[in-house]
């Protein structure tokens, strides 16, 4: 009877410990994925603004009233506003309801401040990871 309980406790326990890294598998490819969207969303962004000055660019060399330059910078901006508000909108409407916890996005704000700490954490790991191969490699030395 002992070992009829032991046996028992013991598939509980795997299978507590199944669940449990099942859900850290997901959560932790939710995040990835969500980095990665929201890297996806910057390149979009840093290429727009790009596109933008260059256009401005090309107006001040052609000679255009710089007044009408300045109301084409107002409307630029204007949309850029509009844009970030609706990639925000578009990207918390495009998550499933389940997940739309794990996304903590509110604003373009919260998107940037996202891959701000993503950038630091992989800075973090990398001057780590260097600082433990430069030890590595003096103890191998002596």
């Amino acid at each position: 009877m002992q070992e009829l309980f032991w046996f028992f406790l013991g598939a509980f326990v795997y299978l507590l410990l199944d669940r449990t890294i099942g859900l850290y598998k997901k959560i932790s490819f939710i995040n990835d994925i969500k980095i990665h969207a929201f890297q996806l969303i910057g390149f979009a962004y840093e290429q727009l603004v790009f596109a933008t000055a260059t256009k401005y660019l090309s107006l001040e060399k052609s000679g255009i009233d710089p007044e009408k330059i300045k109301v084409y910078k107002n409307i630029d901006e204007t949309a850029f506003l509009e844009w970030k508000k609706e990639v925000v909108f578009g990207l918390k409407d495009a998550v499933p309801p389940i997940y739309k916890e794990g996304l903590e996005i509110e604003n373009w704000d919260d998107i940037m401040k996202s891959l701000e700490t993503h950038y630091k954490e992989m800075l973090r790991k990398k001057h780590r990871k260097e600082k433990a191969d430069a030890q590595n490699k003096e103890e191998k030395i002596k």
